[in-house]
């Protein structure tokens, strides 16, 4: 959700900017008048996506899994935070004083960061279960 969609966007219709994890772009008219190249968010984002379905399938060693999830929520982190860096100084200063709101692709990367949380969290508990079926032996 957070690569296919808008991060950001404010201004009026004849002066629109819009912030998505490729690229910072402001039209004017219908032409752009700025645009900045922002592919390594997206490239962040792409490495959290791969890494969280290669954690998936790391089922047999939770401990190895609980890394992948930590290193899954660091990349994640760094990709709101870079979005949220380029929102604050390139659109709003892009933008002026107008108002803009941010979309739903800036609370889809809050959203993966939760349930990082929540499944690593999981996984503890289930490793905790495993050491303690395995202490009753």
């Amino acid at each position: 959700m957070f690569l296919s969609t808008n991060t950001w966007s404010g201004g009026t219709e004849s002066n629109e900017i819009l912030v998505n994890p490729y690229q910072v772009v402001q039209t004017k008219g219908g032409l752009a008048a700025f645009k900045k190249e922002i592919f390594y968010v997206a490239v962040l984002a792409a490495l959290a996506i791969a890494i969280g379905v290669f954690t998936i399938f790391q089922y047999k060693n939770r401990v190895r899994q609980m890394l992948f999830v930590a290193l899954n929520s660091l990349l994640i982190g760094a990709a709101v935070a870079v979005s949220v860096y380029h929102v604050k100084y390139d659109a709003m200063t892009l933008h002026g004083a107008g108002e803009g709101k941010f979309e739903i692709g800036l609370y889809a990367g809050f959203a993966a960061l939760a349930l990082n949380w929540l499944a690593n969290r999981f996984i503890k508990k289930d490793e905790k279960m495993v050491k303690d079926a395995d202490r009753m032996r």
